[in-house]
């Protein structure tokens, strides 16, 4: 049921003044210049992922510039509405078959989207240190999809969870 929901809610999500208030408080030009590449829908998932990190107390620079920059490589797919459908129900039901959708393809291919939401962590903090990110913001998003073990400090923790959550 919550993919219904997020499906639909992936359908209306918009940015208002007010939400591009929240990212010029956050980015700086460079860092709103990627901002600006990503979907509507992922512009408003990431200032979400920001807003659940500030309700939980997290006032950290890096830990929120993360946060609004941790799907932006998303955008080099580009990872439609209809991918991201296949992706759940791929990752839920035939994850081999994801496996092999998500390998290595160039630009263009029709494969290139499946590669490009395994490798969005790593093309992502490619971007974010391009775009003078510092190493901390370029740490947490390459590693935002690491799974949960001994080795994940408080930041990454709270950003995976926000991420959930959002």
């Amino acid at each position: 049921m919550y993919r219904v929901r997020q499906f639909f809610w992936a359908l209306g999500a918009r940015m208002d003044r007010a939400a591009w208030a929240g990212v010029e408080e956050i980015l700086d030009p460079a860092q709103r210049t990627l901002f600006r590449r990503i979907s509507r829908y992922d512009q408003r998932h990431s200032l979400d992922v920001a807003q659940s990190l500030r309700e939980d107390g997290y006032d950290d620079p890096d830990l929120l510039t993360a946060a609004l920059l941790h799907d932006v490589a998303k955008s080099a797919g580009p990872l439609r509405l209809w991918h991201r459908v296949a992706i759940v129900l791929l990752k839920a039901f035939l994850p081999r078959w994801l496996d092999w959708l998500a390998r290595e393809a160039a630009p263009g291919h029709w494969r290139y989207p499946f590669y490009v939401h395994r490798m969005h962590p790593e093309i992502g903090a490619r971007w974010a240190r391009e775009a003078g990110c510092t190493p901390q913001t370029v740490r947490l998003i390459a590693q935002h999809q690491t799974p949960p073990g001994p080795e994940i400090d408080d930041l990454l923790a709270a950003l995976q969870r926000a991420d959930g959550q959002n």
